[in-house]
This record gives structure tokens, C-alpha cells and sequence, in this order.
């Protein structure tokens, strides 16, 4: 394994990014009349290694690198969208053995915007499938490597396991996906663009974080969206929100520490009317068909890519969850008059969305002022937010829920969210294990082992095939599923609260900065168990799945009875300490 620094391609980063080569053997090897066909596994960026046993005579030969395979089980020449396919000529002399490939980089790939990999490491694409024609040998196994270009990624620093194949397939094809895509030291928005943006590093840190908890990438991302700011309103509120991310992971609040004042500019407060209520178009969702007819569909004539009314549901949703992001970051810097104003205008934009936005006779949030329309973003964002009071949560989730998957793979982010925040784990559930042509499950049937842009071509034409702003599931099912989420920054305290839903089983392994959490589930028609390790120096609260019973239940904790009182509809344990426990639930229970 080789290992190079990213620190001239950015000079913005406030510390180079190692990067390393790992190389692969083929899982396949055939030999097709003149073509030598070798499939990898699963696709990385990275180039093509052929080592022959011998020095060959000088001359040339065909190679192709690809994404996806035809109706053949060839290398598809003419894929959909961005999907990837290189031609490349290899050209041999007569005293080498060992050709790595000179990848030409793309016009796109030059641009100023895109991020280039270390002269080191040199062009990569990303490919699956490699075919080598009219080699001058018979190649085998030992003769090719994928040279897999990725960030330092602990492969077992993270695990997931349930009673559903689909969704152990859905993380696998997510974890894949924050490793694969590490490949330039910063978070990219795959490889048509190789372009960061606000919206895709926060998502790809919530799933990279639950994957491997190495904060280098997600900073330096920062870091250059800072220096490189995107067009969309809810992208520059993504900012906030990223900073507070990675402060709950990890305790420390070192974004927000070191670019505290270009933070709050993200805010965006200087739109904010005399109501506290922002007046900016949004983009709602991307692509723009994913958007469930928002706003009837009407764009703002000022910013086409956005849409109106300019008093929105979505972009003061993000508002007032940055402001409330602010103020948590505003106390760890011990800035408390800034902490008090952050969740002044936050209560206050609470008050006054509630007002704003909200339909009692429908019981349901419409797109904005002046708009009749409801759609599923207007009701799902609030509802991920805490936006929501309680006495409205359930019509709003009836609503959220009967709209399905009726957004984007960006929007399925808050759409999961939403539904477990709201106590819906089984359509969420039912979200992550479809097979209909809007799910993970059809990414993996197409071919790719990274997750896509999109739902699928029809969903964006121009779609990649290594989008990580796709892979939602992999924060989901740590954060929600398995229930570990950080009570007090860096993990001091923690909450494990599992929401297995139809799920007869689980079990996992979510990565802090204290050590590995563990957590195994399993239930039957009798009795529940759930088996957790809380790592030293951490204390956790649990809530046991299921509904608590009117009155007290006694459980078996590490054998022992103990006696819990129902709380909010829960069983909870509270300041576990570090440690291993068998948690046993006798009375039959329904998840």
C-alpha cells in the first residue's frame, strides 16, 4: 500500500489528506477470443496495473475501464449519463514488464472549480470492469490490479447486520461508497463534476462519521467550501450544520472555532424580514422534478434554479435548525450572548413558521406564504428538524409517510429522518428495503456497487455512478436503527436507542472518539434482548425498543431484576457506565 499527502492540490487545507493506493486482484477473470475480461468486485477511483511475466516486444494494445456492463456481460461502450467508460492505448517496449495506465484527464476534470488528485498518484477513473485486447500473453489473475485510490478508511471500525438481506446489501453498498469516494482528499460530488458542495459534505460526513470516525476530509472540506462557496440558500445553511456535525462527533469544535465569524454570514440573517422569517427562493430538492410539485412548480424569475415563494416552508426549515446548530457551537466557544441570540431568533422563528406555514384544516405545512400547495418537502423538513409540536406530529407524519420516496436521494436523507424522529421506523424501513425503481435496491440490481446521483437515469439523465450524497442509509441505520447518537459532544454521554421496527434481529458497531459502541437486538414472540458495550470513559442512556407498559416493568439487566418506571411511552435506563450488559425484556413487546 502506497501512501501520498493532498496538500498542493488545495491550498486552502489546513492539513494535507494522506491518500493511499491499495491494489486489488480480479474476483473474475475470462478470456474472450482476443479480450482478457477481469471484473474487481466492486468499482473504485484509480487506474489499472498489468504486470506480464515477461518483457513483450513493443507495441500497442486496447485497453477499456468501465462502471457498468452491457446485455452482453461486456464492458457497456455507450452507458447512460456519466456512468463511466474510458478507452485507453497501452503502448509496451521490449524492456518493461510492469504498465500502469496514463489516464487523459477529462475537459471537465481542468477546470479550475474540479479537484485534482496528487501529480504522485497521478489521473484516475472509476471502474468496476476492466478489458485488455490483443495482449501480447495469456494474462492471469496475477497479472492485473485495480490500484484503488482512497483516504485512510478502518474497515472494521464500523458493522452492520440485521434480519433483512436487502438492507444488509444497502449498507454494504453505502459503506463501499464512503471509502471509495475519499479518492481526492476531499469530498466531491462524483465524477462528472469532481466539485464539492455544501449540501453532498454534510451528507457524506453524517455517513462517512458513521462508517470511520476520521475527521480529516470532512474539515478540509469545510475548509474549501468556505473558500468556495455554492450558489443554493439551503447549501450555505448546510455550513452551520456541518460544523455542529462534526462538533457532536468528535467534541471538538474546531470548524466553528476557526472560521466563527464566516459562519454566521452563512446564516443568511440579513434576508430575514421584520417576522424573523427569511425572504429567499430555495432549491428545494435536486433534480428539480424531485421537488413534489413545489410551489405548483413556480420558480423564482431571479434565481431559475430556485423555486418560490420567497417566504418558504424549506429554507426557513433550514434556518431555524442552523440558528439552533449556531448556538450550540456559540457555547462551546463560551460565546454565551451569542448562544442567547442564535435561540432567541430560532424560538422565534419556531413561532412564527408555526403560524406562517401551517394548515389546521389539512394538518399539514404548505410550500409558503401565498402557496395552497403541500408537498412532501415542506412537511419532512420540519418534521427532521423539530420543527413540529407535538400535538400536529402525527397528521404531518401521516402525510410525510403517504407521500413515499417522493424526493430526490438528497431528500431521503431528512425524509428517514423525519419518519424515525417521528416514531415511523417501519416506513421508514420500508423506504430502505423497497425493490421499486426509487430505492438503494435498484442501484445494486443495475450494476453499481457505489450509490448513484439519482434514483435512476429517468430521475437525471446526466446521473453518476459514485455519488456519496446518495447513501443516507449508512447515518441512518447506526444513527436510528441502532439507535447511537452522541447525548453530549464527543460521546461523553450517549444515547443507544435502537428502532428495530419489522427487524426480528440486529446487531453493529458505530465508531466514536472513545472506543467502538455494540449493539445487538433480537426479539421473539416471548422475550427481548439487547446486548450493548458502552466504551470507557462514556455513559450511556438506553431506551429499550418497543412501547413501555401503563406501569412499572421489571427487566433482567446482566441477570440482575431491575425495577423501570415508563417515561414519555419508554422503558429507559439512565448513566450506564462503561461496560458490557445483556438487557432482557421478558414480557412480550411490540416493536
Amino acid at each position: 500500500m502506497l501512501i501520498f499527502l493532498l496538500g498542493s492540490v488545495l491550498n486552502c487545507f489546513a492539513e494535507p489528506v494522506p491518500l493511499e493506493i491499495t491494489p486489488v486482484a480480479p474476483v473474475r477473470l475470462e478470456t474472450r477470443g482476443n479480450v482478457c475480461f477481469a471484473d474487481f468486485g466492486q468499482a473504485a477511483f484509480g487506474n489499472l496495473q498489468i504486470t506480464f511475466r515477461e518483457p513483450v516486444p513493443a507495441g500497442k494494445l486496447t485497453v477499456r475501464l468501465g462502471e457498468k456492463l452491457n446485455a452482453t456481460g461486456a464492458i457497456d461502450r455507450q452507458p447512460p449519463g456519466s456512468v463511466n467508460v474510458r478507452e485507453i492505448e497501452l503502448v509496451t517496449s521490449a524492456d518493461q514488464r510492469v504498465y500502469q495506465l496514463t489516464i487523459p484527464s477529462k475537459k471537465f476534470h481542468l477546470g479550475a472549480a474540479s479537484v485534482k488528485t496528487p501529480p504522485a498518484i497521478g489521473e484516475v477513473t472509476p471502474f468496476r470492469y476492466a478489458e485488455i485486447e490483443n495482449a501480447p500473453e495469456a494474462l492471469t489473475a496475477a497479472s492485473l490490479r485495480q490500484l484503488a485510490v482512497h483516504a485512510p478508511f478502518a474497515d472494521d471500525a464500523s458493522a452492520f447486520e440485521c434480519s433483512d438481506p436487502t438492507l444488509n446489501a444497502v449498507w454494504a453498498l453505502c459503506k463501499h461508497t464512503m471509502k471509495a469516494t475519499t479518492a481526492f482528499g476531499i469530498y466531491i460530488d462524483g465524477e462528472r463534476e469532481r466539485i464539492p458542495y455544501e449540501a453532498d459534505a454534510y451528507l457524506n460526513l453524517l455517513s462517512h462519521y458513521a462508517c470511520d470516525l476520521d475527521p480529516r476530509m470532512a474539515r478540509a472540506t469545510f475548509t474549501h467550501l468556505l473558500a468556495h462557496p455554492t450558489w443554493p440558500t439551503e447549501w450555505s445553511l448546510h455550513m452551520p450544520m456541518m460544523a455542529d456535525a462534526d462538533y457532536e462527533a468528535t467534541g471538538d469544535p474546531v470548524m466553528a472555532a476557526d472560521h466563527y465569524d464566516a459562519l454566521k454570514k452563512k446564516l443568511l440573517a440579513n434576508k430575514a424580514g421584520p417576522d424573523g422569517l427569511l425572504r429567499a427562493s430555495a432549491i428545494v430538492d435536486w433534480p428539480a422534478a424531485e421537488r413534489d410539485g413545489y410551489n405548483d412548480g413556480v420558480v423564482d424569475q431571479r434565481e431559475k434554479k430556485q423555486v418560490g415563494p420567497e417566504v418558504n416552508t424549506v429554507a426557513n426549515a433550514f434556518y431555524y435548525h442552523a440558528l439552533r446548530c449556531m448556538a450550540r457551537l456559540a457555547l462551546a466557544l463560551q460565546k454565551p450572548d451569542d448562544a442567547r441570540a442564535f435561540t432567541a431568533q430560532a424560538d422565534r422563528v419556531y413561532q412564527t413558521f408555526n403560524t406562517a406555514f401551517f394548515d389546521p384544516v389539512r394538518g399539514v405545512y404548505t410550500d409558503g406564504v401565498g402557496s395552497a400547495h403541500a408537498s412532501l418537502h415542506a412537511n419532512m423538513f420540519p418534521l427532521a428538524f423539530g420543527l413540529v409540536p407535538p400535538e400536529r406530529r402525527p397528521t404531518v407524519a401521516d402525510f410525510v409517510q403517504s407521500r413515499g420516496m417522493a424526493c430526490s436521494v438528497y431528500g431521503a436523507q431528512y425524509l428517514l429522518e423525519g419518519l424515525y424522529q417521528a416514531g415511523r421506523p417501519d416506513a421508514a424501513l420500508r423506504l430502505m428495503t423497497s425493490h421499486d425503481e426509487r430505492s438503494w435496491w435498484h442501484m445494486i440490481e443495475l450494476g453499481s456497487t457505489m450509490t448513484l446521483e439519482a434514483w435512476g437515469a429517468k430521475a437525471k439523465p446526466n446521473l453518476t455512478w459514485n455519488h456519496a450524497w446518495g447513501a443516507a442509509p449508512a447515518n441512518i441505520l447506526t444513527r436510528f436503527v441502532l439507535g447511537v447518537r452522541p447525548l453530549e459532544p464527543g460521546y461523553t454521554r450517549l444515547l443507544i436507542a435502537p428502532q428495530p421496527g419489522m427487524l426480528t434481529s440486529l446487531s453493529g458497531k458505530v465508531p466514536t472518539p472513545l472506543g467502538a459502541v455494540l449493539v445487538t437486538f433480537s426479539t421473539d414472540a416471548h422475550s427481548q434482548s439487547l446486548v450493548i458495550e458502552v466504551p470507557p470513559g462514556a455513559k450511556a442512556r438506553v431506551i429499550l425498543p418497543g412501547p413501555a407498559a401503563t406501569s412499572s416493568e421489571r427487566v433482567l439487566v446482566n441477570d440482575k431484576p431491575v425495577t423501570l418506571q415508563p417515561s414519555q411511552g419508554a422503558l429507559a435506563l439512565d448513566d450506564i457506565p462503561a461496560g458490557h450488559y445483556v438487557i432482557e425484556r421478558l414480557a412480550p413487546v411490540r416493536n
